[in-house]
């Protein structure tokens, strides 16, 4: 379902900055099936991944032609079980997020973010960068198997931002 009557059109973006674990595609190179102008070459038989992926561009009537992935050169990807709003980029155009009218839209996201505990992430290939309202924290390049955990430890009677990495081994303990 899409809003407001928008398409993929010959947008594609997603086919590379996404990646693909059951074509063991990874971020940041164009899909093997990837047909340019063309869209997805094995469209009906695509993997699950594939399927169940939703462009927040297509779904969200709230964004306009500017933030169309092809203009924007990232990917926006929300994920409602994780609180998560993933800001996917083109790693060609690893600045785009930080041009506007995005990056203050972004922090805009992410100041609502502090209240209600969504995580707000810039994806550039493995490289993470956590978005607060008042600053980032660059985690650099994270193991695709190791997970983020971000968001606001009240210390010292003030609320602060915090981003750390966990590996396999902590989050089996967990």
């Amino acid at each position: 379902m899409t809003a407001d009557g928008k398409s993929c059109g010959d947008c594609g973006l997603c086919c590379k900055v996404m990646g693909v674990a059951e074509l063991d595609k990874i971020p940041g190179q164009w899909c093997a099936h990837y047909l340019k102008g063309g869209g997805c070459g094995v469209y009906e038989t695509r993997p699950s991944s594939c399927r169940t992926f939703h462009c927040e561009w297509l779904l969200s009537d709230k964004l306009g032609p500017e933030w169309k992935p092809d203009k924007a050169r990232f990917v926006l990807s929300w994920e409602e079980s994780k609180q998560k709003l993933s800001i996917v980029v083109d790693p060609a155009q690893p600045m785009a997020w930080r041009r506007e009218p995005y990056v203050s839209q972004i922090r805009g996201w992410a100041a609502r973010g502090k209240q209600d505990g969504t995580e707000v992430m810039v994806c550039i290939n493995d490289r993470r960068i956590v978005i607060f309202d008042d600053r980032e924290i660059d985690l650099g390049i994270i193991n695709p198997d190791h997970k983020v955990v971000s968001g606001y430890a009240r210390h010292e009677g003030v609320l602060q931002p915090f981003a750390i990495v966990m590996s396999d081994e902590v989050k089996a303990e967990a």
